[in-house]
């Protein structure tokens, strides 16, 4: 089973889209650092979240005392302020493992370290190429999407719901 780190922003798109526990069916060991973690304050989304850490399907990964040391110390060309930030791009780096994020600037930073990153539109793209989401209903959720997070490429999701009509 692969595993996968991801970040906050990717869960609360999802949260949003209502799509969490399809998310969770994937079949990849979802982690993220318990830093990243505590990044979830509203009560409806911690509720959420934490069905999927009590079945397993989402394991906290917790740093020693001297993995903070030398997270807080890891240097980054991005000068990346975000401790969970960095937490989740070392974790990856040192697991050599993919990254989920919808932050640009950890984007291009785990770009440079050679992590493969994905984003909210991949997991979308995944779930209706494991046949747990519908053509229609993953169309559906990446119009939705751009109105939950504006910041994502609406360009790239304008080709890939162009491609899923013409399927």
């Amino acid at each position: 089973m692969k595993l996968i780190i991801t970040d906050v922003s990717v869960l609360f798109d999802l949260f949003h889209l209502k799509v969490v526990p399809e998310f969770f069916a994937l079949d990849v060991e979802i982690c993220m650092t318990i830093f990243v973690y505590n990044e979830i304050v509203q009560q409806q989304q911690i509720e959420e979240f934490e069905v999927f850490k009590r079945t397993q399907k989402l394991t906290l990964l917790d740093l020693s005392p001297e993995e903070e040391i030398k997270v807080i110390d890891f240097k980054t060309t991005r000068n990346l302020k975000s401790i969970p930030d960095k937490t989740m791009l070392w974790k990856a780096i040192q697991l050599k493992c993919p990254l989920l994020t919808c932050d640009d600037k950890l984007r291009k930073e785990a770009i440079d370290n050679q992590i493969e990153v994905h984003g909210s539109i991949w997991v979308l793209t995944e779930l209706e190429k494991k046949k747990i989401l519908g053509t229609q209903k993953t169309i559906e959720l990446l119009e939705h999407l751009k109105k939950v997070n504006t910041r994502l490429p609406f360009d790239e999701i304008d080709k890939i719901i162009k491609r899923l009509k013409m399927n």
